[in-house]
């Protein structure tokens, strides 16, 4: 119980820091409870934790890793450092451009993004701004969810009610106007619950969609914040 009670303390110590927002304090606190503690999970998951909230990916993934190694089945650790892995901080997009810059300062100087374009993009189709942004997993990600979700749209609420009404008027001739009342009289006696699956749909596919244009003219201005500091 001795050997105990200082973890106990120590933890419970940096995890109020953490949530009061005083950071450095934190991060002393989190070094120590790992330096004393070398063998706990959870003393080097919480310092990823600081670390994370002090905007230091790189960091974190560090004690992350070190949590999943002494604990594999740590699963909060787990999607943490994959938190961290996608979410590159400030400084590490600064590294990253100014790699870019001493590996081909012509093509640098010219790949700066403008909002506008980025945000014309992203209207056009969801995960376009990702793409023009140069974020192509996560533009790829956004293009096929939303495309998937349009395709069972646009099936449930086109192509099925179409293709049953062909099929229930068999030989019998039907002008396009005929086909279009039977196929909205079809889907107004669609139940209820299959109305709320349609409008669920809608509603994920409109918020995908909403994402995708504010992440897009967030990143394109962080992008071009970060060209200015650079002087390039």
């Amino acid at each position: 119980m001795d050997d105990h009670d200082p973890f106990d303390k120590l933890l419970a110590q940096t995890e109020l820091l953490l949530h009061t927002g005083d950071l450095q304090a934190a991060e002393k606190t989190a070094l120590e409870l790992v330096d004393r503690f070398p063998n706990s999970t959870s003393a080097f998951e919480l310092a990823g934790d600081v670390y994370a909230t002090m905007g230091k990916s790189a960091l974190a993934r560090k004690y992350y890793l070190k949590a999943m190694e002494l604990e594999p089945s740590n699963v909060d650790a787990e999607r943490k450092f994959a938190s961290a892995l996608v979410a590159p901080s400030p400084e590490e997009q600064r590294l990253q451009m100014i790699r870019e810059l001493v590996a081909d300062s012509d093509q640098f100087k010219s790949s700066s993004r403008r909002p506008l374009n980025a945000v014309l993009a992203a209207i056009l189709f969801a995960g376009l701004g990702q793409l023009y942004n140069r974020q192509y997993e996560k533009g790829l990600a956004l293009f096929a969810t939303a495309a998937v979700l349009l395709m069972l749209l646009f099936k449930a609420l086109v192509m099925e009610p179409w293709a049953k009404v062909a099929q229930n008027a068999g030989k019998q001739a039907l002008s396009f106007s005929e086909q279009a009342l039977r196929a909205r009289e079809m889907l107004a006696d669609m139940p209820t619950g299959w109305w709320g699956l349609v409008i669920c749909g809608i509603i994920v596919y409109l918020a995908v969609y909403a994402y995708g244009i504010y992440d897009t003219y967030i990143t394109a201005h962080q992008q071009n914040e970060i060209h200015r500091t650079l002087g390039v």
